[in-house]
């Protein structure tokens, strides 16, 4: 049986995003981010709600050059090898060969663990298959 792993980066009052819709307060430094790695190693599927899809889509085209630091490098080919699941009934998903469940499925959405038998969730409402 695959495990979901709920996880979000949240100020201790809650939130996610700064007064200005954000999230540079929450970019972590070199050790948190190698520690956070280790903890999304075994994710094989992403299960992301439209905004925050829209937030992690950049890892997508991430230019993992020499000048970016070994985490974020790390974290770029794990986040780009996932599956992701996005529940939105907004987003045209347009990346990495992407398509959306036909409108004619009826809930609940048959979904395999892929690689992994571990999940990642952020949030939901209906699915557009990110693959």
């Amino acid at each position: 049986m695959a495990k979901l792993i709920y996880s979000a980066i949240t100020s201790l009052d809650g939130y996610v995003e700064d007064e200005h819709g954000r999230l540079e307060w929450a970019e972590p430094d070199e050790e948190v981010h190698a520690f956070v790695n280790e903890l999304e190693r075994p994710i094989g599927t992403y299960l992301y709600g439209r905004r925050m899809y829209e937030t992690m889509v950049w890892w997508e085209t991430f230019d993992a050059g020499p000048a970016q630091s070994a985490a974020a490098r790390d974290y770029a080919e794990l986040w780009q090898a996932a599956d992701k699941i996005v529940y939105s009934r907004t987003l045209e998903v347009t990346c990495c060969s992407a398509r959306s469940p036909s409108a004619a499925a009826s809930p609940p959405y048959r979904i395999t663990s892929g690689p992994s038998s571990r999940w990642s969730t952020s949030d939901a409402s209906k699915p557009a298959w990110c693959t």
